[in-house]
C-alpha cells in the first residue's frame, strides 16, 4: 500500500498522530502556531526580531505566521496529498491585531520576539464573541478554498479531550481550562460540522471530562481508527484503519509508552512501542500478535535477514503458525529498523538500550493481558539465541530452538564484526564481546541460572557441523551433556540432533508443528529421553 501523505495543520491532536501513533504516513507539509484567523486575513507588514535563544523551528513557524503561509502551502502541495489533519489547538492562544488590520496569532513564541512596522491594537482572547465571529468568517474562506483546492472531503478535524491540548511544553497559559475550554470549543467544532467538515472526535459517547494520562494512546487508537473509516468512506483504501499493514493483514496500533500497552482485542494486531528518549531507549519494540484466547502463547523470534529479500518488519514463521490454535507473539527485532545495513542483531539492543530485558517485559504483559499459562519461545539460528535468552527472564516458560548460536562472538566473522562495530563501537574488537556476559553468550547464560529455572528442546540438524562444533558443544559441555540427543541429568534441558533439515536449514513445516505440539506437552514435567518420541511426530525425512 502506497504511505499516506498528509497536511498537518495545528500543534494539538494533528501532531502525534502522525509523529507517534501513525506507522504509513508522512508529513508533506506542516504549518503551525498559525491561527485561522491570522492565516486567511493576508500577510503582515511587519519585521520581526527573534531572540538567539529561540530554535530555528519556532522562528520559522513566527515568520510563517507574519506571512500567513497556510494557503500557500495547501496550494503547492494540493496535488500530492491524500489528506489535511487539522485541530484548532492553536486557536486558544487568541490573537493579535495589528493596526494595519492584519493578525498575528498570540503564541508563546511570539511573546520572546519585537516587531516593527506596525503597533498591536489589541488582543483577542479565544472563546470571545469577537474571536468566534473572526474565526468563523475566516473559517467559511478556508473551507472555501478546500473544496476549490479539491480537498475538502478529505480534511478532517482532530477533536481530543481538553487535556490534550495541554500547553505545558509551550508555557502558555490560555484564559479558559479543562471543561470550561472545551465548552468554548463546542461552538467552533459545530459550526464546521454544518459546514460539511468531518470531525474525528477521541471522546467516548457521553465522556465529560478529560482523560487520565495513563490512557491517552488508547484515545489516539480511538482517533486513529475513526480516521481510517472516514478516508475508506471517502475512497481511500486503507481497509478501515489509519495504520494498515498490507503485507500482514494487521492494524497497527502504536503506543507512546509500554505502560498503556492493551493487547486484549480478538484477531491479528500489529504493535509498535516507540522508544522513550527520557528512558534512554533507542530502539522501537515491534510485534504482531494473533490473539486466539488460547491458554498457551507462542513468542517466535526470526533469525539473520537477506535485506535484498526481506524487508523489516520480519514475522518469521508467520505463514506455517498462522492456522494454530494458540496464541502467536511474533517478535521482529527493533535495531535492524534502524540499521538498514544490519542482518542480525540477536535482539540483544545496545549498551544503553537492552532490548532483551524490554522484550521479556512485552512478553510477560501479554501473557498477563491474555491469561496465558504456557509460554512457549520458539525460534531458529539468530532467533534461537533470542528465545533462550527471553527464555530465561521469564519464569515458567519454556524454549524450543533450532540449530540456534549459543555464543555472537563465535557466529561467521563478517556478521559479529558488523554486529560489534554498529551497536558496541566502544569495544576494541570482536572479542570484547565476551564482557557483555549472559548478553552475548547463552553459555554463560545458563551457567548463571539455578538449573530449575528454565526448560529447553535444543533441536540440532545432524550435518550443521559449524553449529555443531562452535556452539552446540560448549553449551552441552556447560551443562554436564554430551553434544548428541540427549535429557540433562535435572530433565530440564533436552538435546536432539537429527536430519530435520539441510545444514543449517530450519526444519520442515511437517516437522516443525508436531515438535511444537511436542513441546507443548507435559507442560512443566521434566523432559523423557528422546527414543520415546510422540508417535505424532513424523520420522526424519530423507535428506
Amino acid at each position: 500500500m502506497p504511505r499516506i501523505r498528509v497536511l498537518v495543520y495545528g500543534s494539538g491532536a494533528a501532531v502525534p498522530l502522525l509523529a507517534t501513533y501513525s506507522d504509513n504516513a508522512d508529513r508533506a507539509a506542516y504549518v503551525a502556531r498559525q491561527s485561522l484567523i491570522s492565516a486567511m486575513n493576508g500577510a503582515s507588514g511587519i519585521s520581526l526580531s527573534v531572540p538567539s535563544d529561540l530554535s530555528p523551528a519556532a522562528s520559522r513557524v513566527l515568520m510563517d505566521d507574519v506571512q500567513s503561509s497556510l494557503t500557500d502551502e495547501l496550494a503547492a502541495k494540493s496535488g500530492e496529498l491524500d489528506c489535511v489533519l487539522w485541530d484548532l489547538a492553536d486557536e486558544r492562544f487568541g490573537v493579535f491585531r495589528l493596526a494595519d488590520g492584519t493578525y498575528l496569532t498570540a503564541s508563546p513564541q511570539l511573546s520572546k520576539a519585537s516587531m516593527r512596522g506596525a503597533e498591536v491594537t489589541r488582543h483577542v482572547s479565544f472563546g470571545t464573541r469577537e474571536h468566534f465571529a473572526l474565526w468563523k468568517s475566516a473559517a467559511d474562506r478556508f473551507i472555501d478554498l478546500l473544496g476549490t483546492l479539491g480537498l475538502r472531503s478529505r480534511t478532517f478535524v482532530l477533536k481530543m479531550p481538553a487535556a490534550s491540548h495541554s500547553p505545558k511544553a509551550s508555557g502558555a497559559k490560555p484564559r479558559v481550562r479543562g471543561y470550561a475550554r472545551a465548552v468554548a470549543y463546542a461552538r467552533y467544532y459545530r459550526h464546521l460540522r454544518r459546514r460539511g467538515i468531518a470531525i474525528l472526535d477521541a471522546n467516548p459517547k457521553g465522556a465529560r471530562y478529560e482523560p487520565t494520562p495513563g490512557n491517552v494512546d488508547q484515545r489516539f487508537h480511538l482517533l486513529a481508527a475513526k480516521l481510517g473509516a472516514a478516508m475508506e468512506h471517502g475512497g481511500y483504501d486503507n481497509s478501515g484503519h489509519w495504520n494498515w499493514d498490507a503485507q500482514h493483514q494487521a492494524p497497527v496500533l502504536c503506543w507512546s509508552d509500554p505502560s498503556q500497552l492493551d493487547v486484549r482485542i480478538t484477531g491479528r494486531t500489529e504493535h509498535l512501542i516507540v522508544p522513550r528518549d527520557r528512558a534512554g531507549e533507542k530502539y522501537p519494540i515491534r510485534f504482531l500478535l494473533q490473539n486466539t484466547g488460547a491458554d498457551a502463547l507462542l513468542v517466535v523470534s526470526h533469525g539473520a535477514l537477506a535485506r535484498t529479500k526481506y524487508k523489516v518488519p520480519r514475522f518469521e514463521f508467520l505463514s506455517t503458525l498462522q492456522s494454530r490454535n494458540e496464541n502467536l507473539l511474533f517478535l521482529s527485532d527493533g535495531v535492524l529498523e534502524v540499521n538498514p545495513k544490519l542482518e542480525l542483531a540477536w535482539f540483544t539492543g545496545d549498551a544503553k538500550d537492552d532490548l532483551t530485558v524490554r522484550y521479556s517485559r512485552i512478553v510477560r504483559t501479554v501473557a498477563e493481558q491474555l491469561g496465558a499459562k504456557k509460554i512457549l519461545f520458539v525460534g531458529g539460528s539468530g532467533g534461537g539465541f533470542a528465545s533462550v535468552n527471553l527464555a530465561a527472564s521469564v519464569e515458567g516458560s519454556r524454549a524450543l530452538v533450532f540449530n540456534p548460536q549459543t555464543d555472537i562472538r563465535k557466529y561467521w566473522a563478517k556478521s559479529v564484526l558488523a554486529y560489534q562495530r554498529t551497536l558496541f563501537p566502544e569495544l576494541d574488537s570482536p572479542d570484547e564481546l565476551c564482557h557483555l556476559e549472559e548478553r552475548a553468550s547463552l553459555v554463560h547464560r545458563v551457567s548463571s541460572l539455578p538449573p530449575e529455572s528454565y526448560q529447553l528442546i535444543y533441536v540440532q540438524n545432524d550435518d550443521d557441523t559449524f553449529h555443531i562444533e562452535n556452539h552446540l558443544k560448549p553449551f552441552a559441555k556447560q551443562l554436564g551433556m554430551y553434544p548428541s540427543t540427549s535429557v540433562s541429568p535435572n530433565g530440564n534441558v533436552q538435546i536432539i540432533v537429527e536430519p530435520f533439515a539441510s545444514g543449517h536449514s530450519m526444519p520442515y513445516r511437517s516437522v516443525l508443528n508436531p515438535l511444537i505440539d511436542y513441546a507443548l506437552q507435559g507442560w512443566g514435567q521434566k523432559f523423557e529421553p528422546w527414543k520415546n518420541r510422540p508417535h505424532a511426530l513424523p520420522v526424519p525425512p530423507e535428506l
